[in-house]
């Protein structure tokens, strides 16, 4: 049989790969026969109810699945409801800051530095107790709100606060403010709940409402300044009760950066802010008077901030704790008209003339406001201890020489009666400082002081109400200071004479008038035929000589005011002269222009002078006559 198969299979190869066998060749020993099959025509039908079944069957796996989870929460909260129920039957309990209660009982008013009693009541409403538990007391130790001026109570220990349990506690704080103000003091109960080692904290606040302080303080300023214009104000402290304990007491002023002091009615006790109060008494208030400037752009607000209250136990000149405090606010303002002083066509803060200067002064001014001025007068006064009053020329104006006013009206000027919104107008007078040469009683800071007042009426609303505004400037000298020099002679032929040396002793002398002078310097050349002998013996001023430039140099530093009136200033050195062919018949010069410079003090501005230059004209010299200054054969 296997055979068989073999040689059908060989048959069919040789068959295969043989180029003259054919498909016709080849026997058919099998055939497929055709089979009848019926098409269901609800196919569509069939293949819809195949799909609904498959999504029921779907369905119902996620039924499944949620019922799964449904089921397993329940059991999950079943447990922790146990669980709850096994740790709250073995005492383990939670605890609710809403389930503990802080009362306090006491007075919500107070006088201000007064002890206030205070009773603090704490329950504990909660099933768990509450373990070391400690009650924390703090309130501001002043009248100032700061957060970090407290005063804290020492720490009351409460120990162990049982469930639903009561505890009480007294305590005493004592406040500071100003009246009708409110204080907070802060209760805090800190507290372990059983079983845990977490610090949990519950707060209450007690306000308490100060009835009336133990000092007050009030202050009569204005509400609007003037930008550099002078004006006071008043600090007045009153004692309501006895202040706490006999402390010592003091009244302390905060200036705004812009406020320029310039002095105190009565003088302070420290630096210039700082007042004692120990005189003060219920029946004796104490009143401070300050004066200054407010110096600012208009629409700038300054602050000033008055302090009243206990010294510092380590600083006496700072306020340890507040019994009051009060704030007071100053605007600076534009004048209404504003009257602007020129000096020599300057418009400037600060001027400087020198003695015997004549000055031109001109007033500019302006109505500031949105109405009518009528009736306008401007008055000039001026004072100093340099001024001279019989060279003050008013102009249009009238001179008052019994007041030193000059005053301008609208008699004197018709521009004046009626000023418009926006009007301006000029004024010009003219005056001469004093020379203070020879002067025998030397001028301490001299200056001329020119103050000018505006004033006028604004009718308003059918009224008339007078307005004035200030201004100021000043003027201050410089210093004369003057240097002088001489010659005298020393030793060698005299007249001088070609190719022989003469000796000859030169003396500087300063004087200065009025101001301390700081770095002050003199200088002068050599001539190329002068020769530097050196300073004299015995003389304390630092003289010097540059042999390269021929320089002599005189280190003078600081003069004071009255050298060369009451006191003496002087420096003295050696040159010696060898004439040649070229000056027979002249008279040399010893040295040229001395250059005297510094700084005036009070002034703040530089000095110089000229002197020179000096020859062998010896005028000084009681035993030179006339001739001996002339070079000879």
């Amino acid at each position: 049989m296997k055979d068989n198969n073999r040689n059908k299979i060989e048959d069919m190869k040789s068959h295969l790969y043989d180029k003259e066998a054919g498909l016709s060749s080849h026997q058919i020993e099998g055939g497929l026969h055709s089979m009848g099959y019926k098409a269901n025509p609800n196919w569509e039908r069939e293949d819809k109810l195949d799909y609904q079944k498959q999504k029921e069957k779907m369905s119902k796996r996620k039924n499944h699945i949620f019922k799964n989870f449904f089921i397993g929460a329940i059991i999950f909260f079943v447990v922790a409801v146990g669980f709850a129920y096994f740790k709250f039957s073995n005492g383990v309990m939670t605890v609710s800051n809403s389930d503990i209660d802080i009362e306090v009982l006491g007075n919500a008013f107070t006088k201000g530095g007064d002890y206030l009693p205070l009773q603090i009541d704490v329950t504990n409403r909660n099933r768990a107790d509450l373990e070391l538990a400690d009650l924390l007391v703090s309130y501001p130790s002043g009248a100032d709100n700061k957060s970090t001026d407290l005063v804290r109570l020492p720490v009351i220990n409460l120990g162990t606060i049982k469930s639903g349990q009561q505890l009480i506690r007294n305590i005493k704080v004592k406040l500071y403010g100003q009246e009708k103000s409110t204080r907070n003091v802060t209760i805090t109960l800190q507290y372990h709940p059983t079983g845990s080692n977490a610090i949990f904290t519950k707060t209450k606040e007690y306000p308490v409402t100060i009835s009336s302080a133990p000092l007050s303080l009030s202050v009569n300023a204005p509400d609007k300044e003037i930008s550099d214009q002078e004006f006071t104000f008043s600090i007045k402290a009153s004692l309501n009760t006895s202040l706490p304990n006999n402390t010592p007491s003091i009244l302390q002023l905060s200036y705004p950066n812009n406020f320029v002091f310039e002095s105190a009615t009565p003088s302070a006790s420290f630096s210039n802010n700082t007042w004692d109060l120990s005189n003060l008494s219920i029946t004796n208030p104490v009143a401070i008077t300050i004066k200054g400037r407010l110096v600012g752009q208009p629409g700038d607000e300054q602050i000033f901030h008055a302090y009243a209250g206990s010294v510092k136990s380590n600083n006496q000149s700072v306020v340890g704790v507040v019994y009051n405090s009060l704030v007071q606010s100053i605007t600076i303002s534009k004048p209404f008209l504003e009257a602007d002083i020129l000096v020599n066509n300057q418009d400037s803060t600060s001027y400087t003339a020198s003695p015997g200067d004549s000055i031109n002064a001109s007033i500019n001014w302006i109505n500031n406001l949105s109405s009518l001025v009528t009736n306008a007068k401007v008055t000039v006064n001026l004072s100093g201890n340099v001024l001279d009053k019989n060279s003050i020329d008013p102009g249009d104006g009238f001179y008052d020489s019994t007041n030193n006013q000059i005053i301008w009206d609208q008699n004197s000027d018709s521009d004046l009666a009626s000023i418009e919104p926006g009007g301006t107008g000029s004024l010009s007078f003219k005056f001469k400082t004093l020379s203070l040469i020879g002067d025998s009683n030397p001028v301490n800071n001299p200056e001329i002081t020119i103050k000018v007042s505006i004033s006028g009426d604004q009718p308003s609303l059918g009224t008339v109400s007078s307005i004035n505004d200030f201004s100021s400037k000043t003027i201050k000298l410089l210093s004369d200071f003057q240097i002088a020099s001489s010659a005298g002679y020393s030793s060698g032929p005299l007249p001088p004479k070609v190719g022989q040396e003469t000796k000859y002793v030169v003396v500087w002398t300063l004087s200065n008038t009025s101001n301390m002078i700081s770095g002050a310097v003199a200088k002068s050349i050599l001539p190329v035929y002068v020769k530097w002998v050196g300073p004299l013996a015995g003389g304390n001023e630092d003289i010097s000589y540059n042999l390269v430039t021929r320089q002599v140099t005189w280190n003078i530093g600081s003069v004071n005011s009255g050298v060369g009136l009451d006191s003496n200033r002087e420096a003295s050195f050696m040159v010696s002269l060898t004439p040649s062919t070229s000056q027979i018949g002249s008279i040399p010069q010893l040295m040229k222009s001395i250059n005297l410079s510094g700084v005036d003090s009070f002034t703040n501005s530089p000095v110089t002078s000229n002197y020179g230059p000096i020859t062998t004209t010896l005028s000084n010299d009681p035993n030179f006559k006339n001739g001996d200054q002339t070079v000879i054969q």
